[in-house]
């Protein structure tokens, strides 16, 4: 039997593995090769740049850390790390020298307190002996913060009880001018009453304690205004014309004292004084209070006339505490100068009254601030939290922005954590104000 046989040649078969890649690419270019390293120490820093961000004054934040590498075959020779700018003090770092051979690294940390709310800039300088770079210099900065932000509301209400309300004139001889300043502006405070629908009795004594007709007697006839007096306006313009004429020891807190208790108010006052009124004693003198009691006495006495002492308040158109003022214009001849009413001044803060300066050549906003502040409305609000930065606070009323300013504006009182409306920008009943400012926090 013949049998055939039919041999192939291995090279007729394909033995590559199917859809493998070259092992070389024809396209590649051999200067993308990685370099080989250079024969000098060759100084590398990461990060290249350090940002603390925002951090809690007086707070430490960190450590972030600082890595230094030798790219280069020869011994890498860090001499120095060090901080530099005028922000040094506020970064700390706790490099020292090392040596470093090729592909060593060495790590150190780095720290930030800052102290105020602003942002610091400092360079991290590494020295060493790198050939191409002694110095090696890491930007580095952070921004002192005061915390979150802090918001509380307010809202402006007043009294609708009977509103008693008692204005002390000075009528010694300086008082011409204030007087008809003052007089020209009643019907705004009438008005401002008119419009809150507040029942009211109006009464005016004087500080002429030595006058038998005065010494906390009302003047005029009737003695007393209300609601239902007819020529209203007229009548309290001439009980507010009480002259210049009287004494030079001007004595406000016992002229209230007299007309507000036995016998006056039983005798001469009899009426003006009711039982469940809410009670506004509102003084207009150019000098400080002459009367034997302290600030602090009298307000005892006046806030025990109610049970509730937010039903009374002491009002004072009066010189600037301290020094007080002038109205700097003397070439007209309509001149205040007026020394500072400090003891009517404190017991309008006692009292959460208003303070105004008879020095203001307008009494058109002092009278209707006077009006609202009678009326039980606050100029005066205290916060719940101590603002960290005043320069950041924000005050609104009925959702308009109010300005720091000691005149038409708001002031901020850090004795007693409050902020105070001034002027125009007293806050008007059923008024929102809301408050917003930073706060600090405890540190991390």
């Amino acid at each position: 039997m013949i049998v055939s046989l039919m041999l192939l040649a291995c090279t007729d078969y394909n033995l590559t593995a199917p859809n493998q890649p070259d092992t070389v690419d024809p396209e590649a270019d051999p200067e993308e090769e990685e370099a080989p390293p250079p024969k000098d120490p060759d100084i590398e820093v990461s990060p290249a740049t350090i940002d603390f961000g925002d951090v809690m004054r007086d707070c430490t934040e960190g450590p972030i850390p600082v890595t230094v590498t030798n790219k280069g075959l020869g011994t890498l020779k860090v001499r120095d790390i060090a901080i530099s700018g005028s922000a040094a003090a506020k970064f700390s770092e706790n490099g020292a020298a090392t040596e470093l051979a090729y592909g060593d690294s060495y790590t150190f940390d780095v720290e930030f307190t800052p102290s105020a709310y602003v942002t610091y800039e400092v360079s991290i300088d590494i020295n060493s002996n790198d050939p191409d770079e002694a110095t090696t210099s890491l930007p580095t900065e952070g921004t002192g913060t005061s915390g979150n932000i802090y918001e509380e509301s307010f809202e402006q209400t007043y009294n609708e009880d009977p509103i008693d309300v008692l204005w002390v004139l000075d009528n010694s001889g300086s008082m011409d001018e204030s007087l008809s300043r003052l007089n020209a502006q009643l019907d705004v405070f009438i008005s401002a009453f008119t419009s809150l629908g507040l029942d009211y009795h109006i009464g005016v004594v004087t500080t002429d304690m030595d006058a038998p007709g005065q010494s906390g007697k009302l003047q005029g006839s009737p003695t007393y205004l209300e609601t239902t007096t007819p020529n209203l306006i007229s009548l309290f313009e001439s009980r507010a014309s009480v002259g210049s004429g009287g004494s030079a020891d001007e004595k406000g807190f016992d002229a209230a004292k007299a007309a507000l208790t036995s016998p006056l108010s039983t005798s001469e006052n009899a009426g003006f004084l009711r039982a469940d009124s809410t009670i506004s004693v509102i003084v207009l003198s150019d000098e400080n209070d002459s009367s034997s009691q302290t600030a602090a006495k009298f307000t005892s006495w006046f806030e025990s006339l109610r049970t509730d002492a937010d039903m009374t308040s002491f009002n004072a158109i009066v010189g600037d505490k301290g020094l007080g003022c002038t109205d700097g214009d003397i070439w007209s001849g309509d001149f205040i100068e007026a020394v500072g009413g400090d003891k009517y001044i404190e017991a309008a803060n006692n009292t959460g009254g208003f303070f105004a300066s008879i020095c203001t050549p307008d009494f058109s906003v002092i009278v209707k601030n006077m009006a609202r502040s009678s009326a039980g409305m606050k100029s005066t609000f205290e916060l719940a939290e101590t603002p960290s930065d005043l320069s950041r606070m924000v005050v609104e009323v009925d959702g308009k922005t109010i300005a720091a300013d000691a005149f038409d504006g708001y002031t901020y009182d850090s004795t007693d954590n409050s902020i105070t409306f001034h002027g125009t920008a007293f806050p008007d009943g059923g008024s929102s104000i809301d408050v917003s400012y930073p706060i600090d926090e405890t540190c991390n």
